[in-house]
C-alpha cells in the first residue's frame, strides 16, 4: 500500500515521532571530564525490528539536538529523507557556559588557526586581549583529533551494540562544529559517508585538503556546504573568515572534479550565523539523502 509507505504513522506499531532516549555519558581517552550523549530512535524503531537505520552524528550536543532531531523527524515523515537514527555529542545544558566552552577543546585539532595574519588576526587579538585571551593561546590544549577517534572508533561500536545501526553514518556541524565536519572529511577519509558542513572551516582543513588531492584521485561522499550571507558583514565572523573559508574550501573540493564526489554549496541571503542554521540542516539533509530518498515512494505533498 504507497499510503503506508508515504507516512510512516501508517506503518502498525509505529510512533508518530521520533523517540528522544535519556542522556548516557561516555569518557574519550585523554580527557579528564564525561560527554553527554544523546539518541533519537526513528518512528517505526519498534515497529520494524528487523530494520536498520542509517545515523546522523550533530555536534554540539543539547544546544543542537532537538533542532535537528525535529527536522529530521518530520522530513522523514514526508518522504524527503530516510528515517534516520540521530545521535547528539556534546556537554550537559546544565554546565552553562563552561561547558559550551569545552567545544572549542573538541572540535579543533593540534595545528588549528583562527585566522591568518593580516587584519583579521590584528583585529582578533585587538578584540580578545580585552577579555583576557591571545588567539594563539585558543587552541593551546585542543583536542579534535582525539575527539574524532572518540566518535568514530570508541562511541560508534558501543552504540552499534545498542541500536540497529546501518553501515552509513553522517556528519553534521555549524560554526566550530562546521570546521569540525570539514576537518573529519579528511583527517579520516571514509570513516562517515555524508557531510552536512555550516558555516565553518578551519584554516588547517585547507591544508589538508591540499594534502589529500595530492595523493588521491578520488574522494567517495555526499557533502553540503552552507553559509549565510550576512555573516560576511559581522566583524567577528569576517575575521575568523567564517563565509571566504567555508567557500573557498567547498570551491577546492568542486575543482578537483572527484569523480565520486557529489557536492553542493548554498549562500543563503539575508541569513546571518544563528538564523541560517536551520534552512542549513533542513537543505542539508535533503541533499545528503538525496541518493537514498530516490528508493522512497514520492511525496505525498
Amino acid at each position: 500500500m504507497a499510503w503506508a509507505q508515504q507516512n510512516q504513522v501508517q506503518v502498525e506499531g509505529a510512533h508518530y515521532a521520533m523517540q528522544q532516549l535519556p542522556a548516557m555519558r561516555f569518557r574519550a581517552e585523554g580527557y579528564d571530564y564525561d560527554h553527554e550523549v544523546l539518541v533519537a530512535l526513528p518512528a517505526t524503531y519498534n515497529a520494524l525490528p528487523e530494520k536498520r537505520y542509517p545515523v546522523l552524528w550533530a555536534m554540539d550536543g543539547a544546544l543542537l539536538f532537538d533542532m535537528t532531531v525535529g527536522l529530521a523527524g518530520f522530513y522523514a515523515a514526508g518522504n524527503r529523507i530516510p528515517e534516520l537514527i540521530v545521535v547528539g555529542v556534546g556537554h550537559p545544558s546544565e554546565e552553562g557556559l563552561a561547558g559550551l566552552a569545552k567545544r572549542t577543546v573538541d572540535l579543533f585539532p593540534p595545528g588549528s588557526s583562527l585566522s591568518e595574519p593580516g587584519p583579521a588576526l590584528d583585529y582578533l587579538r585587538d578584540e580578545m586581549s580585552e577579555v583576557g585571551f591571545e588567539p594563539d593561546a585558543v587552541f593551546a590544549n585542543v583536542k579534535g583529533d582525539a575527539f574524532l577517534a572518540f566518535l568514530i572508533d570508541r562511541l560508534r561500536p558501543l552504540l552499534a551494540e545498542k541500536y540497529r545501526m546501518a553501515d552509513d553514518h553522517a556528519l553534521f556541524g555549524h560554526s566550530a562544529g562546521g570546521a569540525f565536519t570539514g576537518y573529519a572529511l579528511l583527517a579520516r577519509p571514509g570513516a562517515f559517508d555524508r557531510y552536512i558542513i555550516g558555516s565553518g572551516t578551519n584554516g588547517l582543513s585547507l591544508t589538508l585538503e591540499a594534502e589529500y588531492a595530492a595523493e588521491h584521485d578520488d574522494l567517495p561522499a555526499r557533502i553540503f556546504v552552507g553559509a549565510g550571507d550576512l555573516e560576511a558583514n559581522n566583524l567577528p565572523m569576517s575575521a575568523q573568515r567564517i563565509v571566504s573559508r567555508t567557500v573557498l574550501f567547498a570551491e577546492n573540493l568542486l575543482l578537483r572534479r572527484y569523480p565520486s564526489l557529489a557536492l553542493q554549496t548554498r549562500l543563503y541571503r539575508d541569513r546571518d550565523h544563528f538564523d541560517v542554521l536551520p534552512i542549513i540542516i533542513g537543505d542539508g539533509l535533503k541533499w545528503v539523502y538525496a541518493d537514498a530518498a530516490e528508493e522512497l515512494e514520492p511525496p505525498l505533498y
